[in-house]
C-alpha cells in the first residue's frame, strides 16, 4: 500500500467524478475515477469485496438509493460497515483481518441507480 498515493487521493479536492469505471466481477458495479486513484495505491481487495457483497445488502434494504461505506482501520485490521439511514438496525458489516491500509476512518458512498447498478465515489465527489 503507497499510504502518501491513497491519503493524496482520498484528499484532493474534486469537483464531481470525471469519469467511471466498471468492476471486473461485477460489471454492475462502478467506481468514479478517484475511487479508482485510491484503489491504485494499493487496495483494489477492498472494491472487490464490495463489489461482490453490497449488491445483496441493497436487496437487503430495499427502497434504500444510498449507502455511506465506512472502512475502519486500526492495527493492520479493518471493519467495512454500510449504513443505509441513520436508523439502520442491520447494517452491512464485513470484517477483515489483515490490511496495510493507513489507520483511519475513511468513508464512501455507494448509490444504487435502477438499471444501471451501484456506483461508488469518494466524499469529495458528491
Amino acid at each position: 500500500m503507497n499510504t502518501d498515493k491513497f491519503k493524496a487521493a482520498y484528499n484532493e479536492s474534486r469537483n464531481g467524478a470525471n469519469g467511471f469505471y466498471n468492476h471486473a466481477l461485477n460489471k454492475l458495479f462502478m467506481y468514479s475515477d478517484g475511487v479508482q486513484e485510491c484503489a491504485e495505491a494499493g487496495c483494489y481487495w477492498f472494491l472487490d469485496i464490495l463489489a461482490t457483497e453490497l449488491p445483496a445488502a441493497f436487496k437487503e434494504h430495499q427502497g434504500e438509493y444510498l449507502c455511506v461505506v465506512t472502512l475502519h482501520v486500526k492495527d493492520g485490521k479493518a471493519v467495512i460497515r454500510g449504513m443505509f439511514s441513520d436508523d439502520d438496525q442491520a447494517p452491512y458489516k464485513r470484517i477483515v483481518d489483515y490490511t496495510d491500509m493507513p489507520d483511519g476512518d475513511w468513508n464512501f458512498y455507494v448509490q444504487h441507480e435502477p438499471g444501471n447498478g451501484l456506483v461508488m465515489i469518494l466524499p469529495t465527489e458528491y
